[in-house]
């Protein structure tokens, strides 16, 4: 009977976890499960992003986090295929507060 190699050791669920954010790397769309209203059909879209870094070997890992925001919607009728993007109100709320800090840092140089 031929040798069988050694079994690996199982590896834990945090390292697991980072197997598959490394493996999810190139993805940057995700989309969802399709519904069916009333012979429309939509399917939500989602923009993934990765971000951190982990060690090698036995130095320990960073954080590797994953942020998903929803981007908007794909419709389909009998009449084609349309796109209805999703309104960020979290994006509108940075970009007014970024616009009254210039404001502000512009106001305070002529005084």
């Amino acid at each position: 009977m031929p040798e069988q190699p050694p079994r690996r050791p199982e590896k834990s669920s945090t390292e697991r976890a980072r197997r598959a954010a490394r493996d999810q790397e190139p993805v940057n769309r995700v989309y969802g499960e399709p519904l069916k209203i009333e012979g429309v059909t939509i399917i939500p879209v989602a923009a993934v992003r990765r971000c951190g870094r982990e060690g090698s070997g036995n130095e320990g890992g960073g954080c590797i986090c994953v942020n998903v925001r929803p981007v908007g919607l794909v419709v389909i009728r009998e009449e084609g295929v349309s796109w209805k993007p999703a309104f960020d109100v979290n994006r509108l709320v940075l970009a007014l507060v970024a616009l009254f800090g210039l404001f502000v840092l512009l106001g305070r140089r002529r005084n």
